[in-house]
């Protein structure tokens, strides 16, 4: 195996996504100056996924990090960073995102006033497509997979599908899920330390909570919670409760503290923040006008340094933090690696 030092990132390199537009793509961040989310092929269903073909186009687009330029829509993207890259291929980072379909209407959902994408998005089953990488041995059984949507664990193919990861040896498995079902699966999973579930609650009070969700799920999610981190390996935190600031909304510190504390008392010990990517997108260009939410960004740190939390901050979070030059962990990563 040959490695070089050189400017790419984990996704560029060895990651897939399967979105919810029925595109495969290497990777989720536009908050860039180059747009990000490069393209590998269009209108996939579920079938005749040649591998041969996603791989080359991968290895063209990698090949202009090794010439030190930045491939054009990657340019400004946080997740670009200088380490010692291979030559193989094989995917080490997946994302399943290609469902849209959920069991809340969260706010600041773009599929949620999506009328184009609610009509054309048509959804397929993954599991032979994963079994199909299981098979040829291009998934790395370290991968790290994460699990959206849509609400992923309303679909029926949901619990077939994270048994055949589990039972294939996938050890660093994160699901995202509205919290509001829960999934026997998902539990199996924090029970053999092998999957990080993360739950977007985005409130610390019941009724903000139904102001972003528009469903009157708090109890029940609250309950699932507490029923998650209960089903975790006995030595193993990999729960964790997710706050995504909704400015006009959910955007104070008395909602962001009774988070935390709601999150301490349910047995969880991470968190992670986060803001509202149509936001970002909308201010991109003034982001340092909006002080204030830096300034809830480090309210949030210090809460859950009290509160004895682990915080992660996902990407408009970290973004928020690097305009005002303050070193922050590329976001998507898991619980496990926070830890470490």
């Amino acid at each position: 195996m040959i490695t070089n030092k050189f400017l790419s990132c984990d996704w560029l390199e060895h990651g897939i996504i399967f979105d919810h537009e029925n595109i495969i793509r290497v990777c989720c961040s536009q908050c860039n100056e180059g747009g990000g989310r490069p393209v590998l092929r269009g209108q996939f269903y579920g079938k005749d996924l040649d591998w041969h073909r996603i791989f080359e186009q991968k290895r063209e687009m990698r090949k202009v990090q090794r010439t030190g330029e930045v491939y054009h829509q990657c340019k400004g993207c946080i997740l670009l960073h200088e380490d010692e890259w291979d030559d193989e291929d094989y995917i080490n980072r997946l994302l399943l995102t290609h469902w849209i379909n959920c069991n809340c209407k969260c706010i600041y959902c773009p599929a949620i006033s999506d009328e184009y994408l609610k009509q054309h998005n048509k959804h397929y089953n993954i599991v032979p497509v994963l079994e199909d990488m299981c098979n040829q041995g291009i998934l790395k059984k370290n991968a790290y997979i994460s699990i959206a949507g849509g609400e992923s664990t309303i679909y029926p193919e949901f619990e077939d599908m994270l048994h055949l990861l589990l039972d294939y040896g996938c050890d660093n498995i994160l699901v995202n899920s509205s919290g509001i079902k829960y999934s026997p699966a998902i539990a199996k999973g924090l029970k053999e330390g092998k999957l990080q579930l993360t739950v977007s609650i985005d409130a610390g009070t019941k009724n903000t909570y139904e102001k972003i969700k528009l469903v009157p799920t708090y109890e029940k999610v609250s309950e699932n919670l507490s029923m998650y981190a209960a089903a975790q390996e006995t030595d193993k935190d990999r729960v964790c409760s997710k706050f995504i600031i909704v400015p006009g909304v959910n955007d104070n510190e008395e909602e962001i503290e009774n988070w935390l504390i709601n999150t301490h008392q349910s047995g969880i010990k991470h968190a992670s923040i986060d803001i509202d990517l149509r936001w970002v997108q909308k201010n991109l260009n003034s982001l340092k006008d909006h002080r204030r939410l830096y300034e809830l960004i480090l309210f949030t740190q210090k809460t859950a340094d009290r509160e004895s939390l682990y915080l992660r901050y996902d990407e408009r979070a970290s973004i928020m933090r690097k305009i005002y030059n303050v070193n922050t962990a590329v976001f998507g990563g898991t619980i496990q690696k926070i830890k470490d």
